[in-house]
């Protein structure tokens, strides 16, 4: 796993997916409702892309859905957690790095 997945936040994040420190690059978008659809739908995929191999149940996605509605700020927050954790797991099973 790469280290910019292990760092600890010192502050908010700026980003859902790593690095979470850098500027998100503005996305040209038609209208406000359909940028707020993009946004989520790209925050969904973000904490999807932390829980890769983890089966997930009908509640679980309805939790991810709910979790996208946040800023980038929690959204980042949550993701860095995720990724972190499974670091870590792997580390002790010596599977890290």
């Amino acid at each position: 796993m790469n280290s910019q997945h292990r760092a600890p936040l010192h502050h908010a994040p700026c980003r859902v997916r790593p690095p979470f420190n850098m500027a998100e690059d503005p996305r040209p978008r038609e209208t406000v409702h359909h940028g707020r659809d993009d946004w989520r739908e790209d925050r969904v995929t973000a904490l999807l892309e932390a829980l890769d191999g983890i089966e997930l149940g009908a509640h679980d996605r309805r939790i991810i859905a709910w979790l996208a509605e946040w800023e980038i700020s929690t959204v980042g927050t949550v993701v860095s957690l995720l990724y972190r954790a499974r670091a870590a797991g792997a580390d002790e099973c010596g599977g890290g790095r």
